[in-house]
């Protein structure tokens, strides 16, 4: 039986609900996409069991952390994170993966705690926005804001959740129950902060080695932008998941034994 720790951690400007799970002597931080929540990773985790210590957190205004109203920016992400690493007494070095806008904040801990981080996975990575996906995200966060999940909903899944890839039917219902269930002004402040987002000049710096993981399907990061991404780290390598873009929860075998196979040989 896995070993699960749930917690919410209250800081004088909000409220994180945190999981900490696993028996394995290597701490893991794993992190969530812009639209999910720390279940995402839920068929991951108990394939890292063994091996890890997983740490997995709701965002602020995302999952049973505090609904925040005042706009955040990624600094505030990684802050986040780095104090719940904390809170969760796990000690650095610590190995760190992220899926989407969550690949960003992991990006960005490892350059603001260079000596914390020990390897990184970044999964369906967005680190930079150009200013047609930057317009798109603006768009799309004050869609949401004004009349809801529901009026994006299907737009959104085209891209990351599409009819040919969809897989077993109740992985999918409860993945879009999820996104459903998103309160709206805190998927907008998020929106904003991933159309903020410009790591690529900065990525050169990461110290750590790094593994990208694109998805063969994945509309929204293609393989060929995973693959340039790549270019731009000092040490990286790319690997290609018979996936869509929310791996995580479509590919989560493939995703998990990735993971493990890179963490474990650093």
């Amino acid at each position: 039986m896995m070993d699960v720790r749930c917690a919410f951690a209250d800081y004088p400007d909000v409220s994180l609900h945190y999981e900490v799970s696993g028996r394995g002597a290597r701490s893991l931080v794993l992190i969530h996409e812009l639209a999910g929540t720390r279940e995402s990773f839920d068929r991951v985790v108990p394939m890292l069991a063994a091996d890890f210590r997983n740490l997995r957190a709701d965002q602020r205004g995302a999952g049973l952390s505090e609904k925040v109203r005042a706009p955040f920016c990624l600094d505030d992400m990684v802050a986040d994170t780095h104090r719940l690493l904390q809170t969760a007494g796990l000690e650095p070095p610590v190995y760190v993966a992220g899926i989407a806008s969550g690949a960003a904040i992991a990006a960005a801990l490892a350059l603001r705690y260079p000596g914390e981080v020990a390897a990184l996975v970044l999964c369906a990575p967005s680190l930079g926005t150009n200013p047609d996906r930057r317009r798109y995200l603006l768009e799309r966060s004050e869609t949401a804001r004004r009349a809801g999940m529901r009026a994006i909903v299907d737009m959104v899944f085209e891209k990351t959740y599409p009819q040919y890839d969809r897989g077993d039917p109740e992985v999918y219902a409860e993945h879009r129950a999820r996104f459903l269930a998103i309160d709206p002004v805190c998927y907008a402040h998020a929106n904003r902060m991933l159309a903020d987002v410009v790591l690529e000049p900065s990525l050169g710096r990461i110290e750590c080695p790094c593994l990208l993981l694109a998805g063969r399907h994945d509309q929204m990061r293609p393989p060929d932008q995973v693959e340039r991404y790549a270019g731009l780290f000092r040490r990286a390598e790319v690997t290609l998941i018979d996936s869509g873009h929310i791996m995580v929860v479509q590919a989560p075998a493939a995703v998990a034994r990735a993971m493990r196979t890179f963490f474990l040989k650093q």
